[in-house]
Order: structure tokens, then C-alpha cells, then sequence
């Protein structure tokens, strides 16, 4: 595991699985204990005792969650949080499962580290809404985050946790690959459209004995956190939050994934199986054959934390994300990390100045030796992650810092749905699909939407 969370779909996509293993969501919803009314802040010199489950563990998380910690206490003298660095809940055992046993049960810890977003669990009713408390905050106010970084807390109006961090997206692209090639590439000079960078990938798209030896940028189908991004650029949207509807088979979709489709013909003779033979497309990590780091491609889409957990063999730029041709401009990505009070807790006032401090001041700590880009936007543009620093030195490290900072202000909608694991699952079966020629684009994404809105509906009449 990296010193942050890991970055990967597929080990996030379990909530609504998990969920059905600990009791149900009809159970969880019927046993639930109501939410208890805010209790009244200590007393003077009386000490409220915290308990925060967490999934962090790693050396860097050890060393650093003590000094957030520490600052934490001693703004608040009055509160001690009960924690510890294992990676799970107190006794061992998997935290969402053991998280929803407790809430049921009526003895659920104060706070939570979340991996999945908290619209998911407020759905279920499994979170306390803290849009009062948020009302009367020094630091978390309602418009102290990036907007739709924030939206993934919410739920029909009530928000049910903070985004601790939102790493973001670009495109990354080799500098000396393009030098090589005698073609002068910046960040301004990068494409802003996708037939710009079609012809960008053409361009670097080469050929021996009629097999691919290297190719600019491969569409980035098992990125599928990236999903509702490409479909903003093209001037769609996955799901519709404000009225719960989702929108998959829209015609920018139907746009964006034949996109895809026959730029894969067109370009790398359209065999789906023996392109993902041929190298790792989507990660960026030396230890899966990542086509970008091995040179075989010279374009990739991805987040800001590769900057630091890979040292590429070669120079690097980024660059904001094409839109398509339905599309009006770029838009950006994040991963996020959440804290949430589950439904039940003990002391709720206590409870959100903790997680307020963690998202805010105390994720200028974490940041500083963490590459997961603040969602707070009172976060200083001058503190940036050490490790950065010395990879690229200060001056370059802080004008990283802020590229991705301001992407957020033109961030996609995204992990804003009760189901958004099981549309994601969904979604890329249907994309690999039509890539793999089994169904046309027409025929995969109406069905990923049947099965997507039914399922929708039914956690939310269950909830």
C-alpha cells in the first residue's frame, strides 16, 4: 500500500457488496437507531473521549496522523480521540462491514475514514447530516470546499461527511518523447480538442512489420473513475443527482464511447485482446508493465499522485483534459478521501470539530508529506508535498500544486451517487464490451442503463 490510499478502482467498488453482507440495506435502514439529538459541548474542563476508525497504516500515515493528532488536541484541550494505525476497526476485520454491524447494533464509533463516497451511506441512512453543524463552523462552512468535491457528500439535499483530499486529473505526456520527434509540445501547445489529439496520437503512432511499436495516447477504457469525466467533455453527465436519474445511453455518451470505439479501429487495427497483451494501458506503475512508463506510449490520462509514487524514466509534462465534440471545454477529475460521523454517535458537536480539523488545517500537515491535493479551499497554495519538492525541485513542486488546485474549480460531477460502485462496474462492462466488438454502442449502454436504474431504484426503495 502506498503512504496515501491506494488509488484503485477495483478495491473500491465493494460498498454496496458489503452492505448486503453485514445486514441489507432494508435491515440497516429498518435497524439504524434514529439520530440523536446534538449533544451539549463538554463542560469546562470535563474531557469528551473520540473514537476514529481508519484504514490508514502505512510508516509515512504513522508518523503523520500522531502530529495531526497532537494539533488537534491541543487547539482542543478538552477532547482526546481514540485511534489506532492498523488499517481497520479496532479488533481487526473489514471497516465498512464491521462500521455497519455497529450502527445497527447502536454502538458505532464517533468517526470514520471513508474510502467510498459518503452520498453512498447517507442514501442508506447509515451517516448523521451535519449541515447544521456546518452552518455554524469556523472552517468547514458549506462553501469552504470545491462544489462538486463537497456534492459527493450529499445526499438529497443533507450533507453527511467532508472530502478530505481531491487528487486530481490530467494528462500527463513525455517531454523528451516529443523532443525526439522534433515536435515542440508545452502545456499550451497540448490539444484542447479530441480530433487534436487524435492527430497528436497519430502522429506518434509507429509501426514495424506491421505491428504497433508505439503509439501517442490509448482512450483510457479501464479508467473508469474517469468515466464521468469524459462524459462532461463531451457535454454529457453519467448521473443526475438533483433529480436521481441517470443518463448513461444520452447521446454525448453514445458520442464518447464510439469515440473510443473507432479510434481503437482506426488507429491500432481495433484487436481489443491483443492491445491489452501488448502492454498495461491504464496504471502508470512499473510493476504492471505500464505501456506510458515503458515508453510504448507517450500520452497517458491520470491522477496527481503519480508525480510522486513513480519516478519516470524520462521528462514529464500536464496538460487539462480534451473535450469532445460535444463538449464547450475542458473539465477535470479528482479522487477523493472522506470523513463522516456515523449515525448513533455519542457526541456529534465533538465529533465534527474533529473531522473539520482533519479536512482543513490539519490536511495542510498531511499534504505537506501525502500527495492527495486539499478540498478545502482554505488550503495555503504555498504548502506542498515535500516529495514533490525534491523530485522537481520547489519552484516547479508549487506551480504543480496549483495547476491542480484550480482544475477542481472546473472538476466533473462525480461519486454522487448511492450506487456509484455498482455503475461503474457496469458502465466498463459495457465499454469493454462494445470495444471488444460484442455489442454496438447503441445496444451496451441501453442496457447498462436498465440495469443501472433498476438497481437504483431498488437501494433507494429499500433504504
Amino acid at each position: 500500500m502506498k503512504d496515501r490510499l491506494v488509488h484503485n478502482s477495483i478495491s473500491r467498488r465493494h460498498f454496496l457488496q458489503i452492505a448486503g453482507l453485514a445486514l441489507g440495506t432494508a435491515t440497516l435502514a429498518a435497524c439504524a437507531p434514529a439520530a440523536a439529538p446534538a449533544a451539549a459541548p463538554a463542560a469546562a474542563g470535563e474531557q469528551t473521549t473520540l473514537s476514529w476508525w481508519n484504514g490508514f497504516s502505512t510508516p509515512t500515515v504513522q508518523e503523520i496522523v500522531p502530529q495531526i493528532i497532537g494539533d488537534f488536541e491541543a487547539r482542543h484541550p478538552n477532547i482526546r480521540i481514540e485511534y489506532e494505525l492498523s488499517g481497520g476497526p479496532p479488533g481487526g476485520g473489514d471497516l465498512v462491514e464491521i462500521m455497519l454491524s455497529r450502527i445497527a447494533a447502536g454502538n458505532p464509533p464517533d468517526t470514520i475514514t471513508l474510502w467510498d463516497a459518503p452520498s453512498q451511506y447517507g442514501a442508506l441512512g447509515a451517516l448523521t447530516p451535519i449541515d447544521e453543524l456546518m452552518g455554524q463552523a469556523e472552517l468547514a462552512t458549506p462553501d469552504s470546499f470545491y462544489e462538486n468535491v463537497l456534492n459527493t457528500c450529499k445526499w438529497q439535499g443533507q450533507t453527511y461527511g467532508l472530502p478530505a483530499s481531491a487528487a486530481g486529473a490530467a494528462m500527463f505526456f513525455n517531454t523528451d518523447r516529443f523532443t525526439e520527434r522534433g515536435i515542440p509540445m508545452t502545456r499550451a501547445d497540448f490539444p484542447t480538442t479530441w480530433a487534436d489529439l487524435r492527430a497528436l496520437s497519430d502522429e506518434l503512432t509507429t509501426r514495424e512489420n506491421g505491428e504497433l511499436t508505439e503509439i501517442g495516447f490509448m482512450p483510457p477504457w479501464d479508467a473508469t473513475w474517469l468515466y464521468p469525466v469524459w462524459s462532461k467533455l463531451n457535454g454529457g453527465q453519467i448521473f443526475d443527482a438533483a433529480n436521481s436519474v441517470y443518463t448513461v445511453n444520452s447521446p454525448e455518451n453514445l458520442g464518447w464511447v464510439e469515440s473510443w470505439a473507432s479510434w481503437i479501429d482506426q488507429a491500432y487495427g481495433g484487436d481489443f485482446e491483443k492491445l491489452n497483451i501488448l502492454g498495461n494501458w491504464g496504471s502508470s506503475y512499473p510493476h504492471d508493465n505500464s505501456a506510458y512508463y515503458n515508453g510504448l506510449s507517450s500520452i497517458k490520462a491520470d491522477g496527481s499522485w503519480i508525480m510522486t509514487d513513480v519516478d519516470f524514466p524520462f521528462q514529464w509534462e500536464v496538460a487539462p483534459l480534451p473535450y469532445g465534440p460535444s463538449g464547450t471545454g475542458t473539465a477535470s477529475g479528482f479522487w477523493p478521501n472522506w470523513f463522516a460521523q456515523p449515525k448513533g454517535g455519542t457526541h456529534p458537536n465533538e465529533a465534527f470539530l474533529f473531522i473539520e480539523h482533519f479536512c482543513t488545517k490539519g490536511w495542510e500537515i498531511w499534504y505537506r508529506a501525502i500527495p492527495d491535493t486539499p478540498a478545502w479551499r482554505g488550503a495555503s497554495r504555498d504548502v506542498v508535498t515535500q516529495a514533490l519538492i525534491d523530485k522537481v525541485g520547489e519552484e516547479r513542486a508549487l506551480e504543480l500544486h496549483r495547476f491542480f488546485l484550480d482544475a477542481l474549480e472546473y472538476a466533473a460531477p462525480m461519486w454522487d451517487s448511492p450506487i456509484n460502485n455498482f455503475a461503474s462496474d457496469t458502465l466498463q462492462s459495457a465499454v469493454t464490451a462494445v470495444l471488444g466488438k460484442a455489442k454496438t454502442v447503441q445496444e451496451a449502454l441501453d442496457e447498462a442503463q436498465a440495469l443501472i436504474q433498476a438497481k437504483l431504484e431498488e437501494t433507494l426503495q429499500s433504504a
